[in-house]
């Protein structure tokens, strides 16, 4: 690891680790979990007893035997549990409008911190060494926004430097080969991906995968998705699969709970999918026809659907994304669905697709 104290970035790293073994210390010691994730071995090294059951148990489809030998490590702790506070942040106060969460960002040549204002996570990493330190207040109150994509900015910063891109998409399939799901936040992927795996179709993610090297791999990363209350009761999810804190208002959106995708069926989460084409779900309109219907896009219409969210949510680690995506609809097809109210006959819709492209 580089010596601290050639920059602020690269600082406030060293500092923020120095306290993470404050905080082992203070209670005895730190726990470890070994992960699979997109090819790459991944440890997590954590202080504090809620932070396993509320922010770890959407990796647990992705564990592995041990956690020797890491590609990467992450260093997590709350305050609440271990007393040991952050290191004073380097950098104004942000103002947090309800239902926001602005980010303060430094970076450096080596090192970048993200300090989230509304849910109050702090990630700093070392991208190039595959290190990173996450903290929390307190593990018992981590907001939805954390739980629905755990370490997402650890990971994505991460995962970056070795070829693997964070992609703001769903994926299902079946026997290994399926569809990338694209489009913006309310075009219907979620409702899609959980209908398809109502129907007995392989699910990878609801919301966040990561493309790997070759870009036409989407791998696993959490296994949480999020439902509106209306999506949730037309699919039938059992009450025990739907996050204890219920449905929460978002900020420009209807209320949504956490879904744990690991109980919706037997064997139906896999680890990851060969992408066979780009498929953009889109809501009927009132007046059109009631779908489902599929359609040929052209390459352009393709990377429209999927990159300004994964662009704008990339952030540090997203250099390189807009080429990897455009070359990614180059070389296999897109296609647009057109949404029926039956989220069966959707879900048949996307199977029927799968076969066809075989």
């Amino acid at each position: 690891m580089r010596a601290a104290g050639a920059d602020l970035a690269g600082e406030y790293f060293g500092q923020l680790l120095n306290r993470f073994e404050q905080a082992a210390t203070a209670v005895g010691g730190a726990d470890t979990l070994g992960l699979e994730m997109a090819g790459l071995r991944l440890r997590l090294r954590y202080v504090g007893g809620g932070l396993r059951e509320a922010l770890l148990a959407p990796f647990e489809h992705l564990t592995r035997g041990d956690a020797a030998d890491p590609d990467l490590t992450i260093w997590l702790f709350d305050t609440a549990s271990t007393g040991v506070e952050p290191p004073p942040q380097p950098w104004e106060p942000i103002d947090v409008a309800p239902g926001t969460n602005p980010v303060a960002r430094l970076r450096s040549e080596w090192a970048c911190v993200l300090a989230a204002a509304g849910s109050r996570g702090l990630t700093a990493a070392l991208p190039a060494e595959g290190l990173a330190v996450f903290h929390l207040p307190d593990a018992t109150a981590i907001p939805a926004s954390e739980r629905a994509a755990p370490l997402r900015e650890a990971l994505q910063l991460l995962m970056a430097p070795r070829g693997r891109l964070m992609t703001h998409a769903g994926a299902v399939g079946r026997d290994g080969r399926g569809l990338l799901l694209v489009g913006r936040g309310g075009s219907g992927k979620s409702t899609l991906a959980l209908s398809c795996a109502n129907a007995g179709m392989e699910i990878v993610a609801d919301d966040y995968v990561l493309l790997g090297p070759d870009s036409f791999t989407a791998h696993a990363m959490q296994s949480t998705a999020k439902l509106t209350e209306d999506s949730a009761a037309r699919l039938g999810i059992p009450a025990g699969a739907i996050d204890t804190a219920g449905f929460e208002p978002i900020l420009g959106g209807p209320a949504k709970a956490l879904v744990e995708l690991r109980k919706l069926g037997s064997g139906t989460l896999k680890r990851q999918l060969e992408i066979s084409a780009v498929l953009a779900p889109s809501l009927p309109s009132m007046d059109g026809e009631m779908g489902p219907a599929v359609r040929r896009i052209s390459a352009a219409e393709g990377l429209r659907a999927v990159a300004p969210s994964t662009i704008v949510q990339a952030g540090f680690g997203g250099g390189g994304s807009l080429a990897r995506l455009a070359d990614l609809v180059r070389r296999v097809p897109s296609y647009a669905l057109d949404l029926s109210p039956d989220p069966a006959a959707n879900a048949a819709a996307v199977d029927r697709l799968v076969a066809e492209l075989g």
